[in-house]
């Protein structure tokens, strides 16, 4: 009777076969004249022959669907993709599953070469057994073998349990009707929680699969799409945000010569997602400019802040609420950045606006990725020059010292920032809030003494106020000095135990008698 089945069989598939110009993988490829047809006859033989296929290998096939791996306290929900024909359009699916958003993405070895984008698709027919929507991953193109691999990307937006194993549907080979159309199905499953690897248990469904590892192929016959003969399930080890399905034309019997297709089972996530680690916490307004957030600098409300992968890929976006917090939660492990956007215009940052947020520990609360702005433009400068003259102020042909520090600190004598002078002596502080302020000239080198003040007070009072007027002189000339003191026996020298005399004002001036300076 086996015999008989299959000589009928081969008899009625040798009209659908093309030359081998235009190889054809039969259960893929039918005509659809004959589908009906086809679909009738097979039927028919199966109630004569009583084949029995369907008893252990459907019913294995259903326990593997529905067994449920759900912690106590979640429920299986399922992903309700829908149809959609070509890769592009299947990646621009979101699916919400409560508070998970579920995508697919696509990546080829050789890019627009590798997808047959008319027969990757999701369906509502049967395929695998198994009634739509299913979704058919199809590699080759125009009935010709691939040129390379692909993967299929499901992605979820917090990590996630999956309720039951993974099904892959109809990971076959050529069988005894496909004489001249070598092909063998090869898919590689893997998982991830973040930027870790989760373990993936592969199971074959029938003898018609053979699993190595974390990877399947068919080593038995080409299957019908309305039959369970060549699945196997994907168990992955915990939670996970990324599902990767790797589909290679595999060489064990020769190099393919047609286009291949396998597909996937809908399956079912658990709700409510175990929680995960959070990044937050603050953009406030840096009143005093010092880079954190001190007692009375009070959050920003309404502040956009884009989470990005290690990848630099987007993740996820929030707003600050009215106290300036905001929060990524459920997060997988590894490494991220945060930026924040400008508030507005009248903003300007204190901080980097891009910070660095990883995550090496479940459950792991970062909150500490702060971000400080302030609305005030103000700024204080101006130029360190080169007093030749030694009267404190800069006069023409002084230039300016270059290369100098100045450091301004808050009215608690705080530092807030440094910075050094240009190549003229020019220096500024910018975008600075209103408050009291100091400003010091460090000493240029050793060769030079101050001629002013080494710290000078600068004070904002007004919005956007430009106050460059803190200079600072410095000079390389000759010194004069040197003390007054009590000439206790009156003979003009200062002899032993003669103090020297304080606060007493000495007035230096040029040869035409004009005041130089006083101290």
């Amino acid at each position: 009777m086996k015999a008989f089945f299959k000589r009928t069989l081969l008899m009625f598939n040798s009209g659908l076969h093309r030359s081998a110009e235009q190889p054809l993988k039969v259960n893929r490829k039918w005509q659809k004249v004959l589908k009906s047809l086809r679909y009738y006859f097979l039927a028919l033989l199966l109630a004569v022959t009583q084949i029995v296929f369907s008893g252990g290998m459907f019913k294995q096939k259903v326990v593997a669907q529905t067994q449920n791996l759900c912690p106590a306290g979640n429920v299986p929900t399922p992903v309700n993709w829908r149809p959609a024909v070509g890769a592009p359009n299947i990646a621009t699916q979101t699916i919400n599953v409560g508070e998970v958003a579920v995508n697919f993405s696509f990546a080829e070895s050789v890019p627009g070469q590798v997808i047959d984008n008319e027969e990757t698709l999701i369906s509502n027919e049967t395929y695998g057994g198994i009634p739509g929507p299913n979704l058919r991953f199809n590699i080759g193109q125009d009935k010709t073998p691939s040129p390379g691999n692909a993967t299929l990307s499901i992605n979820f937006s917090r990590p996630v349990i999956i309720a039951s194993p993974l099904t892959i549907l109809d990971v076959d080979r050529n069988g005894e009707r496909d004489i001249g159309f070598i092909y063998q199905d090869r898919v590689t499953v893997t998982a991830f929680n973040g930027d870790v690897p989760v373990g993936v248990a592969l199971r074959s469904l029938t003898p018609n699969t053979r699993v190595t590892g974390n990877t399947v192929v068919g080593i038995n016959e080409n299957s019908f799409p309305d039959r369970p003969d060549a699945n196997a399930s994907a168990t992955p080890a915990g939670q996970l945000n990324r599902i990767d399905l790797l589909y290679e034309p595999g060489t064990e019997f020769g190099q393919p010569l047609q286009d291949e297709t396998v597909g996937l089972a809908q399956f079912s996530i658990c709700l409510p997602p175990p929680p995960g680690a959070t990044i937050g916490d603050t953009v406030f307004n840096d009143r005093n400019g010092n880079g954190r957030q001190d007692e009375g600098e009070p959050g920003i409300g309404n502040v956009t802040l884009i989470l990005r992968n290690s990848r630099g890929q987007e993740v996820r976006r929030t707003t600050t609420n009215s106290n300036g917090i905001y929060s990524f939660i459920n997060l997988p492990l590894g490494n991220f950045t945060v930026e924040a956007l400008r508030p507005n215009n009248d903003f300007n940052p204190t901080t980097n606006t891009t910070l660095a947020a990883n995550l090496t520990q479940p459950n792991q609360e970062l909150l500490t990725v702060d971000f400080g702005f302030n609305t005030n433009d103000a700024t204080i400068g101006d130029t360190v020059f080169n007093d030749r003259n030694s009267n404190g102020r800069q006069d023409e042909g002084e230039p300016g010292i270059e290369n100098v520090t100045l450091i301004l600190r808050n009215s608690q004598g705080e530092e807030v920032r440094r910075t050094t002078t240009n190549s003229n002596g020019i220096y500024s502080f910018i975008n600075l809030p209103l408050g009291n302020f100091t400003v010091e000239a460090l000493r240029p080198n050793n060769d030079f003494n101050a001629t002013t003040n080494t710290t000078l007070p600068a004070n904002l009072t007004e919005a956007n106020q430009s106050l460059l007027t803190v200079d600072f002189g410095f000079t390389n000339g000759a010194t004069i000095g040197d003390t007054v003191f009590n000439d206790r026996n009156s003979n003009g020298r200062q002899d032993e135990g003669e103090p020297g005399i304080e606060n007493v004002t000495l007035i230096l001036r040029n040869s035409q008698g004009e005041e130089v300076r006083r101290t």
